[in-house]
């Protein structure tokens, strides 16, 4: 065990409780949402874990340290799936929970069992003896897999997020209003949150011999508690987002992916010439393929098969030729850099200066200071 402190011992609480209620208003939030449900539901069980921790240290100042081993409250095997079926609810829009999906949460049950049970308690408490009992490995052996589990569920997770971001890419030409790229700050901390920890914890068991536990444990928890209550806050924030995601094509010859449609090309390049949708911030794929009177899945599949790149590469690389005109041009002193951004079809400042860079090497400012330079 550890020495108490009762200064983190509160701003442990505090932050738990106040995640402890965001979760219960992330569960009841208008419009009801299975996503709300889950996010909920995953907040809920790590301002839990950190609650856990005050309980046992108090009971054992007490002396009831027995009393904790039947009260138990660490709901670990829980963590994993509440956040897969999170980010499966928020990045598919026809998710439907099934009986099948229930069993992801069975380790959970028997966690909650198992806590309940003789072999826990005997475990627990052999941790702290010279020669630890058999049941202390199954103990360990026990919250190890649950470590493994949350780890392997957010790297599930962190991969349908990043599949849906590009998957955004072929349709939206500004992605900022449907994107759940906050995600993937709980995702990494999380994940990074429990190697640190396991790691941490095996080296003071083995090398220091716990000598090292007064410093690290109770602050670790802390963290945990402000960073749980920060993402809960976070989640309750987020609006309810409309997305349309583009189900892939089907699978062409290689022959065909390799010719280019000339007519296509020129087709599009009169449409951008003439027209220049691309100065439409709000535009996105079902615009464009009405303006060249085709099917949207196929306009999708032409431009990556013609142009290499998505929907959204093609129409910010326009916007960047046509902001680097504006600026060989006399209007060139009239506006600031980023009024000609949102003359162009750019929609803030961040998209515009990362999307820019990418496609130039420089920044904006560093583009203007050499045309200035060569005039």
């Amino acid at each position: 065990m550890i020495e108490s402190n009762p200064i983190l011992f509160t701003i442990m609480c505090v932050f738990a409780f106040q995640a402890m209620i965001l979760s219960g208003l992330i569960a009841f939030k208008k419009p009801k949402r299975l996503s709300n449900f889950f996010l909920a539901l995953m907040v809920f069980f790590y301002a839990l874990m950190v609650v856990n921790i005050v309980v046992v240290n108090v009971l054992k100042d007490q002396g009831l340290l027995h009393v904790f081993r039947y009260i138990q409250m660490e709901m670990l095997y829980g963590i994993g799936p509440a956040m897969y079926f999170y980010t499966k609810c928020v990045t598919n829009p026809d998710f439907k929970f099934q009986r099948k999906h229930y069993l992801h949460f069975v380790p959970l049950l028997i966690e909650f069992v198992f806590y309940r049970t003789a072999i826990y308690r005997t475990g627990s408490d052999g941790l702290y003896l010279e020669i630890m009992p058999t049941e202390s490995y199954i103990y360990l052996t026990q919250q190890w897999i649950g470590i493994v589990s949350i780890l392997a569920y957010n790297f599930v997770s962190l991969s349908i997020l990043f599949k849906y971001q590009d998957q955004l890419k072929e349709y939206y030409s500004k992605i900022e209003h449907v994107s759940i790229r906050w995600l993937q700050a709980p995702i990494l901390f999380y994940a990074g949150y429990h190697i640190f920890w396991n790691v941490l914890t095996e080296i003071d068991r083995f090398v220091f011999d716990r000598t090292l536990r007064e410093y690290y444990f109770l602050p670790t928890f802390t963290l945990l508690a402000i960073a749980t209550c920060w993402i809960g806050f976070k989640g309750y924030l987020q609006k309810e987002r409309e997305v349309v995601v583009l189900k892939p094509l089907g699978t062409k010859p290689k022959s065909e992916l390799k010719e280019k449609d000339e007519n296509f090309l020129r087709q599009l390049q009169e449409l951008m010439t003439t027209q220049k949708p691309y100065l439409n911030p709000d535009l996105n794929l079902s615009i464009l393929a009405d303006l060249m009177q085709i099917k949207p899945r196929q306009l999708s599949a032409k431009i990556n098969q013609n142009c290499h790149q998505n929907f959204y590469d093609l129409i910010n690389f326009y916007r960047v030729e046509a902001f680097k005109e504006r600026l060989q041009s006399k209007e060139r002193d009239k506006l600031s850099l980023l009024g000609h951004a949102f003359e162009c079809g750019f929609y803030s400042k961040s998209t515009f200066n990362h999307v820019f860079k990418k496609m130039t090497n420089q920044t904006p400012s560093a583009y203007l200071k050499n045309i200035k330079k060569e005039s």
